[in-house]
């Protein structure tokens, strides 16, 4: 019996080596499959992974860290986490980012060998946090001039390597955390599932206006009152159903069927979930740390939000710039503010839309109060003292003397920037009962300026405060310094929660398509 024990003792301890020496030539072979993975990945050849990786040189620098042993699988230290990551991945599909961009389709199969799993999962690891936290496409819009925030997926990679758990934690913790990004979430979700219109578009053609009839009227009605024997006559009924249905699409309520509210009228759910696909995609790249209290001017929406200590103190319509002269997205800080200001024309304005006039007839502006310097002068003279037959572009500076035809009104709010827009007053205020308002040259023309101001010196604690009255009324030309400067943020955002819903303004700039092509094109391509 003890020979037997001996014997007994001796096959499992030289089992017990075989088995090592067998483990430690897995995990040998495994390290050198993935570096031999990686080499190709350097090398240009994304064939073995069968989708392309996008992470190239931080998959290099995170295996080599690591030996190049396996993270996801054969005991790695995330291989607990694949479910996790699957599960965010096919999660992210409900913010309008494609799963072929994290290879979902071949981590849900696992058909791979492991060692390429094993730097897919990484790879779409990698993609979640960057697109998560600073956006999926490359910049599309020329006039966003906002710097996206980067991110250290490497970090946070290791981060998750050393606690082993928390992976469904940090990635949702990389959205942006506010609620008007989950309201459209939300609203995406609910057009996700919601059933299609039964109804058929309205045929496009001539503007549909009271008293006309036809085909194209019996579909009009069908959109707007629903399925049911129509006149098809544009009758009283109709109209005002077309004024409600503009009312809460932002548009012109005039009763009128023209382009514009075809375009919305035709929209299918499909439409709204592009669209918000390219808003929530622009919350992605705004800066992170807004601050308690500051200013937002939403372009799309013809509206300035002043936002402190997290609630709304203040809405305001506005003007934006014309389709031809767009407003840029920017963040500067609201410095201080002019009363009665000069206009100092822009050398685009006074070029192209100054001079012909000049050269026609100047008596109008000098009457607007428009002086000019000539080049070489340090005067500024009534513009019916030049000869403008002879001035050419770059010889004249122009600007408009404080008064009531001033195109800046009694008031200007200085942030300065290299775009030379300011929000400021407007003589116009006519223009501010349309319900798109693209009438500025760039600049954020204020329905109500008084009221910004009382708010700004207020929160200023300004001395300037109790003399509101005598500055809006003096005529004279005074600048107002705060002593806290209010970051002031021009955003474009076509879809927006107001409430406990969420309202979509017509593209005017046409900004949305760019980015939601771009979307569709990463899903395309697979990466």
């Amino acid at each position: 019996m003890k020979s037997l024990g001996i014997d007994h003792l001796k096959t499992h301890l030289l089992l017990s080596l075989f088995l090592s020496c067998v483990t430690q030539l897995g995990f040998a072979a495994n390290s050198e499959f993935l570096r031999l993975e990686i080499e190709n990945l350097n090398g240009g050849n994304h064939a073995s992974t069968a989708s392309l990786v996008r992470n190239v040189d931080d998959l290099s620098a995170i295996y080599g860290d690591y030996q190049y042993q396996p993270l996801w699988f054969a005991d790695g230290p995330l291989a607990s986490l694949r479910t996790d990551l699957q599960r965010e991945i096919l999660r992210s599909a409900d913010h309008g980012l494609a799963l072929h961009r994290y290879h979902y389709d071949e981590l849900l199969a696992g058909t791979l060998p492991e060692t390429q799993l094993d730097v897919l999962y990484t790879d779409a690891l990698l993609s979640q946090v960057r697109d998560r936290y600073r956006g999926a496409v490359a910049q599309v819009d020329d006039q966003w001039y906002l710097e996206r925030e980067s991110i250290d997926p490497r970090g946070l990679l290791q981060q998750l390597v050393a606690q082993g758990k928390g992976l469904s934690d940090l990635l949702h913790a990389l959205w942006p955390q506010t609620p008007e990004y989950w309201a459209l979430v939300a609203k995406r979700a609910e057009l996700s599932t919601a059933a299609d219109a039964t109804s058929r578009p309205v045929d496009g053609g001539p503007a549909l206006k009271p008293g006309a009839s036809g085909p194209r009227v019996a579909q009009l009605q069908e959109r707007l009152l629903g399925p049911g024997e129509h006149s098809g006559t544009f009758d009283e009924q109709l109209r005002q159903a077309v004024v409600t249905f503009q009312q809460g699409a932002g548009l012109e309520a005039d009763g009128i069927v023209g382009n514009a509210t075809l375009e919305v009228l035709n929209a299918t759910r499909f439409s709204w979930i592009d669209r918000l696909d390219a808003n929530l995609e622009r919350w992605r790249w705004l800066p992170r740390d807004t601050p308690s209290t500051y200013i937002r001017v939403n372009i799309a929406a013809f509206q300035m939000r002043v936002i402190e200590n997290n609630a709304e103190a203040l809405t305001m319509d506005i003007i934006v710039g014309r389709p031809y002269r767009e407003t840029p997205i920017f963040t500067e800080d609201m410095q201080y503010l002019v009363f009665f200001p000069y206009w100092n024309v822009p050398y685009s304005i006074a070029v192209k839309e100054k001079l012909p006039l000049l050269r026609q007839d100047p008596a109008p502006l000098a009457a607007a109060g428009y002086q000019a310097r000539l080049a070489g002068s340090q005067e500024f003279v009534p513009v019916t003292e030049v000869d403008w037959q002879t001035v050419r572009p770059g010889q004249f500076t122009l600007r408009q003397l404080p008064g009531d035809h001033n195109a800046l009104g009694k008031v200007k709010f200085m942030l300065p920037n290299q775009h030379s827009v300011y929000l400021h007053d407007t003589p116009d205020k006519a223009l501010f009962r349309k319900s798109e308002r693209t009438f500025s040259s760039g600049c954020i023309r204020l329905a109500e300026p008084r009221k910004l101001i009382e708010w700004v010196l207020n929160h200023d604690k300004s001395n300037y405060l109790t003399q509101v009255d005598r500055l809006f009324e003096s005529g004279e030309t005074t600048t107002a310094y705060l002593k806290d400067p209010i970051p002031v943020y021009l955003v474009y955002f076509t879809a927006f929660a107001v409430g406990d819903d969420v309202v979509f303004r017509r593209d005017v700039y046409g900004r949305d398509q760019r980015i939601v092509d771009q979307l569709r094109e990463a899903g395309k391509s697979r990466v």
